[in-house]
């Protein structure tokens, strides 16, 4: 299995639709397969989600709605749960976590906040908790997946 098709992204607790479509145009356009939204309210669900729907279609990718991110994990079983939260993480440089991924052997979650603010500690609690080392400050769930999953494409390109 190849890392694209393991790795799966969640952004989790948004409502904001902008930051969902960029969110899946990223996901999607470094070739990862399945993106997934947990929490989606406001605008976000209401013109996000059917919007993101469509380009899943057009592009024959995956994308699924969930109550929260503790169904994600019930349903899909992954071997290894990440949640990238800068207040409650342990500083971590890109490539440990695309080392992290790549020794797996099955599917990997990574859990990514849709808010201003981290996940909170009732999603921390679910998988390893990380944030990107040699950033001053949170840079949003858009730049913290970016310098992740293009860690993890560098590495198998």
């Amino acid at each position: 299995m190849s890392v694209k098709d393991k790795v799966i992204v969640l952004l989790h607790d948004v409502s904001s639709a902008q930051r969902l479509v960029d969110m899946a145009r990223l996901v999607y356009g470094l070739g990862f397969s399945v993106f997934l939204v947990s929490k989606a309210y406001g605008g976000a669900a209401t013109s996000g989600v059917p919007e993101v729907s469509r380009l899943a279609l057009k592009l024959g990718k995956q994308f699924a709605v969930l109550p929260n991110v503790k169904e994600a994990i019930s349903l899909l079983e992954p071997e290894k749960v990440f949640i990238v939260s800068r207040e409650h993480g342990e500083p971590v440089d890109p490539k440990s976590i695309a080392d992290k991924v790549t020794s797996s052997q099955g599917k990997v979650l990574l859990v990514f906040g849709g808010t201003e603010s981290s996940p909170g500690k009732d999603v921390v609690g679910l998988g390893e908790p990380v944030y990107i080392v040699g950033t001053d400050a949170r840079i949003g769930a858009i730049g913290e997946a970016a310098i992740i999953l293009y860690s993890l494409v560098l590495q198998h390109s």
